[in-house]
């Protein structure tokens, strides 16, 4: 069987291996005329709106190529929410531009929890402003679902240089329990110590 009719095949299973995703294995043992089938293929998929598997899938077969065409299809609005967060986070990483926060924060506040768990997750924190800030802040604040809950408190956390490692253990866990308190004054409280202690003016 040739790596292109593998690659093609991943697309009729209902397996484990289905929902691990595509990874390198499948493109690497390809030629180069089966990579670009493979984008080809992946393309029209991502066209009409795209999955997250779809967008990933074309930065694996051929990443130089994805790049102008994902950032097109993302600018002219016609990807699906989650092919949208996925094309956001693999721009970002090959080149950060502000500009795709916006992709981020506004999922971040999406009705599907899933997504709004992977947007707090993947959004970077290195671009951390009072907007980003202030949407984990949100989340923090009304979330009612435990994962999205937890990557927003993370990045939040992140977004200020914190970790697990860079604090004494009594310190970092007191601004942890603070963020997933049920009390929202208690969580306000910790807003404000992150800001006296750590913000951009600390």
């Amino acid at each position: 069987m040739s790596a292109y009719q593998n690659f093609l095949d991943f697309f009729t299973m209902y397996n484990r291996e289905r929902l691990d995703g595509l990874n390198e294995t499948y493109f690497a043992p390809m030629t180069a005329e089966e990579r670009s089938k493979a984008f080809d293929h992946l393309l029209e998929m991502t066209r009409p709106g795209g999955s997250d598997e779809s967008v990933k899938g074309l930065f694996l077969a051929d990443a130089e190529r994805a790049v102008p065409v994902v950032r097109e299809l993302l600018e002219q609005g016609v990807l699906n929410d989650d092919a949208a967060l996925a094309a956001a986070w693999e721009l970002y990483r090959r080149q950060p531009d502000p500009a795709l926060i916006e992709v981020f924060l506004r999922l971040m506040s999406s009705t599907d929890r899933t997504l709004r768990s992977r947007a707090a997750f993947y959004v970077p924190a290195d671009e951390s402003n009072e907007a980003l800030l202030e949407a984990l802040r949100g989340m923090i604040r009304t979330e009612t679902e435990t994962l999205p809950l937890v990557n927003a408190t993370n990045k939040l956390l992140e977004c200020y240089g914190i970790t697990e490692d860079s604090l004494p253990e009594a310190q970092y866990l007191r601004l942890y329990r603070g963020l997933r308190s049920d009390d929202l004054k208690t969580k306000e409280a910790t807003f404000k110590d992150l800001d006296r202690l750590f913000g951009l003016d600390a």
